[in-house]
């Protein structure tokens, strides 16, 4: 039996179908509910929106009638009391701007996860699939939006035949599908085949690799959604990993490049060990950390309240990150 036929009749697919329709299920439900906290967070950005011009123009109001009259403390007291209001305002405006904009991307995350999960199954319904073994380069037949991966090792605990064990299962943009697959290319004893359906299948003796190509575009991870609320505040958010580990890096310096990140003080943000998960799969509030340019802890920012969603997380944590910076940066 070839590999993608192997591949095909692992005794993994009927888990992975019925986990499919539990999937579904939940997907719809994440897509109702990021849909209507999108719709609440626009409405609370909209409405103080209005109080801000509303009061805007009561104190453009008041600074012209001070010029037609003596001057007067009552007057005085109540210009700078809009003019705290005006501020307190705005800082709320800019808190429920982040808001909406980390809610836009969990929720367009989730419509585009459901899309994952409701594309249709390429596989035959016979089971049987041929595909031909390509040589390098073979990232010009990646060509698909995204990609779903899954990685196979050898069961241990199997020893009379050979089994194997779903060890990970994602989705990844065309650009890493394309760096994955050159990379497997370059090592002795990998194979790549491509099926009629553009699936691909990467076959060692430790480990097997199969991505199913889509027209549709990944959904966006957790870091997108805490990138687009620091972008509210003008701060730049760079992937950074390191032995299985993710997390942004944010530099105090507002438009330092990420080469630039680690020379000054900056955060590292992530969500228990990871940053790169889809939105939708997030469950531990981020934990946002100084260092300084040796890499040495500074401090560490307080968490959101208990029980916030992913965009009120991240719209707390760039607020939290805008407002401990000195104003000079």
């Amino acid at each position: 039996m070839s590999t993608p036929d192997f591949l095909a009749t692992l005794p993994t697919a009927p888990r992975r179908q019925a986990l499919r329709m539990l999937e579904r299920t939940r997907l719809a439900e994440a897509v109702q509910y990021t849909g209507e906290e999108r719709t609440a967070a626009r409405k609370i950005a909209h409405r103080l929106n209005q109080q801000i011009n509303t009061t805007r123009a009561e104190l453009d109001k008041q600074n012209a009638y001070s010029l037609l009259y003596p001057p007067s403390d009552e007057i005085a007291a109540q210009r700078a009391q809009l003019t705290e209001d005006l501020a307190q305002l705005v800082r709320e405006h800019r808190h429920a701007s982040a808001l909406v904009a980390a809610a836009d991307v969990v929720h367009e995350s989730a419509v585009l996860e459901r899309g994952w999960a409701n594309r249709p199954d390429p596989i035959p319904a016979d089971g049987r699939l041929f595909a031909n073994v390509l040589c390098p380069p073979v990232g010009r037949f990646v060509n698909a939006p995204g990609y779903t991966v899954t990685v196979l090792h050898p069961d241990p605990h199997v020893r009379d035949r050979q089994l194997w064990r779903e060890m990970h299962h994602g989705t990844v943009k065309r650009s890493r599908a394309r760096s994955m697959l050159e990379t497997w290319a370059e090592r002795d004893q990998a194979y790549i085949l491509r099926d009629a359906h553009g699936r691909f299948y990467v076959a060692t003796p430790t480990q097997r690799l199969e991505l199913v190509p889509t027209d549709i575009a990944p959904p966006h991870t957790e870091g997108d959604a805490l990138r687009a609320a620091l972008a509210v505040y003008d701060f730049p958010a760079y992937d950074d990993t390191e032995g299985g580990f993710t997390w942004l890096s944010v530099p105090l310096e507002r438009y330092a490049s990420h080469e630039e990140t680690y020379d000054g003080l900056h955060f590292r943000i992530s969500s228990g060990e990871r940053a790169d998960r889809p939105a939708s799969q997030n469950d531990e509030r981020w934990g946002a950390s100084l260092y300084d340019a040796l890499g040495e802890h500074v401090t560490t920012l307080d968490g959101s309240p208990d029980g916030s969603t992913l965009a009120e997380d991240c719209a707390y944590i760039a607020r939290a990150i805008a407002e401990f910076v000195p104003p000079q940066l």
